[in-house]
């Protein structure tokens, strides 16, 4: 047996026992070491990144691609002697980070007071978030938020469901959500407030279909392979305690209900409160911009004021680790997902990451010099970029004429260099200015990558409105939600071709409009039944069948597109 010592940065050491031949990543994930695999392993994604510490015995493992001369992929690592790894510290902090944000004080804990709690919970594929509610006033007494612990595991929904197809998986997949997230949420938010955990006696959940499965843990197999048909769509009232949540014993946990394999609760709970059905009744809920309370029932509980929203046809985008659109009126909703990938979390792009500290969330290029100028997430040294510091940066180097339509390079400069292969990349940060001493870097590939996600977003919306006899010019309000860091900037992602060519002013960025969802479904009167109301209301359409839509995808995946006419505000 060989002793393999993973060194996390910022963390403990792990060390863990193993025979000769066996795997580095997976020898971490056995040992709940969080090395980030967004391929889950497969050798493409260049990120779950080690770095061998104990040169002595640097020859008691071997790589089959190293990335750097100090760095190897654990992925492609193979174990033959005694050795000790570093384990960059982004995932671990970012899994274990958990963010704990105060509204209101809460009073000493263990009071005996008859105040009863709820918890709003949003579940997305790449960050969990909770808020810890008063129930007789609808009062949000704190916020939490903090990494899924499933992202070891994959940063997309498809390799998670091949990973609980493993032995143990559909149990390993749902302890990592349950057990290694959602408890300790709830956890700090209990320790922050003094709130009592059996005084919580309700829970909403919004999540997408594929992260529903594995949080209740079914099998979610079915959602990937033909038809694509999720195992349900509603559901039934849950116990927590029946998947290890202990609050309250006679609490009730409701989830939001799916739409079709890749449209879920969250995007749901979303539409509850975007005002997507425009013409339905809306509420104004506290800890929101739109709140007011105009009273309390018999009972105490709140009473909040309804108000209709005038008929508009409002486009709801969700830009997260999936990508969801649902086009709506006061007359019909329809929804669908694209095939976008993780690009927009950083998935798929060799210099991408999450929101988080480090992160490149602003990008310009100056138009004098040619120089880069970035916002760094913290104000530290950079990292990568998160998804709306490289819609900048693509929408940059197209602008400037580094990059043609097709996203190639088409200009020298000290930042522009070639691989072996001949693919070109622009240098965004030089090592001696990153936080990792290697170049933050966005390659042909990434651009090509990026490209096919942008056209992913923009073939869907034109796939939804082409059917009806719409125009881009027939929106009167278009949501922006998800979590791709502080925003986007609307008119960088209209220069290439990613959001539709509308004035500015139509564009609002909604933050997690999920979370808010939940947060409805907790506290307005009979919220689980306003949700359900909604999902029947609304049409799932399968881009896959949907007729046109790879010529849509096709003409799409050009900056900005192949049609100038949908652009006419880009000059290229």
């Amino acid at each position: 047996m060989f002793k393999i010592i993973f060194k996390v940065e910022g963390g403990e050491d792990v060390t863990v026992f193993a025979v000769g031949g066996e795997n580095a990543l997976e020898l971490a994930r056995s040992a709940g070491v969080p090395i980030d695999a967004p391929c889950s392993g497969n050798g493409t994604c260049g990120k779950c990144r080690v770095k061998v510490l104990d040169e002595k015995n640097a020859s008691n493992f071997s790589c089959v691609n190293a990335i750097h001369d100090v760095w190897q992929l654990a992925c492609e690592s193979v174990i033959s002697g005694d050795i000790t790894f570093l384990v960059p510290g982004i995932t671990a902090s970012y899994i274990n980070n958990i963010s704990v944000e105060d509204y209101k004080k809460q009073g000493k804990q263990g009071d005996g007071s008859a105040v009863l709690y709820g918890l709003a919970i949003d579940i997305g594929t790449t960050t969990v978030s909770a808020l810890l509610v008063d129930l007789s006033t609808g009062d949000i007494l704190a916020k939490a938020t903090t990494g899924n612990a499933q992202i070891r595991y994959g940063a997309d929904v498809i390799n998670r469901i091949i990973e609980q197809q493993k032995p143990g998986g559909i149990k390993k997949l749902q302890d990592a959500i349950v057990k290694e997230t959602l408890i300790l949420l709830i956890d700090e938010l209990c320790a922050k407030t003094g709130v009592l955990k059996d005084k919580i006696t309700r829970l909403t959940v919004a999540a997408n279909t594929t992260m529903n499965h594995l949080f209740l843990g079914i099998d979610a197999n079915s959602i990937r392979i033909e038809p694509y048909e999720p195992t349900f769509l509603e559901f039934e009232v849950y116990d927590p305690a029946s998947i290890g949540i202990n609050v309250a014993p006679d609490a009730e946990m409701f989830l939001a209900p799916n739409i079709g394999s890749y449209v879920g609760g969250d995007i749901t709970a979303g539409v509850m409160v975007a005002g997507v059905p425009s013409g339905w009744p809306m509420w104004k809920l506290p800890g929101m911009e739109m709140s007011h309370i105009i009273g309390q029932d018999d009972n105490g509980a709140p009473i909040f004021e309804e108000f209709e929203i005038p008929p508009r046809t409002t486009l709801f985008i969700d830009l997260g680790t999936n990508g969801e659109i649902v086009l709506g009126t006061n007359e019909f909703m329809m929804a669908c997902a694209c095939s976008a990938g993780p690009a927009f979390e950083g998935g798929d792009i060799s210099c991408g990451m999450r929101a988080t500290e480090g992160a490149i969330e602003k990008f310009s290029i100056h138009k004098s010099t040619m120089e880069p100028e970035f916002t760094v997430i913290g104000n530290v040294k950079p990292v990568g970029l998160c998804g709306s510091g490289l819609i900048d940066v693509v929408a940059e180097l197209f602008r400037s004429g580094i990059i043609n339509g097709k996203g190639k390079i088409t200009c020298a400069s000290e930042r522009i260099c070639y691989d072996e292969y001949g693919t070109g990349r622009y240098i965004i940060v030089f090592a001696s200015d990153s936080a990792s001493g290697i170049d933050i870097a966005l390659t042909e590939s990434d651009i090509d990558n990026f490209i096919r996600a942008k056209g992913a977003i923009f073939s869907g919306i034109m796939s939804l409105l082409n059917p009806l006899g719409f125009t881009p010019a027939d929106i009167d309000d278009v949501l922006i939600a998800g979590g791709i860091g502080s925003g986007i900037n609307i008119k960088n992602a209209i220069s290439i071709g990613m959001l539709p060519d509308l004035p500015e002013e139509k564009y609002s960025y909604i933050g997690n409009s999920s979370l808010d969802g939940a947060y409805a479904m907790l506290i307005v009167p009979e919220g689980d039944e306003v949700i359900e109301e909604i999902a029947r209301g609304m049409t799932y359409i399968d881009l896959s069948t949907q007729p046109g839509y790879m010529d849509e995808f096709i003409a799409a995946c050009f900056l900005p597109h192949t049609d100038e006419t949908l652009f006419p505000s880009v000059r290229t």
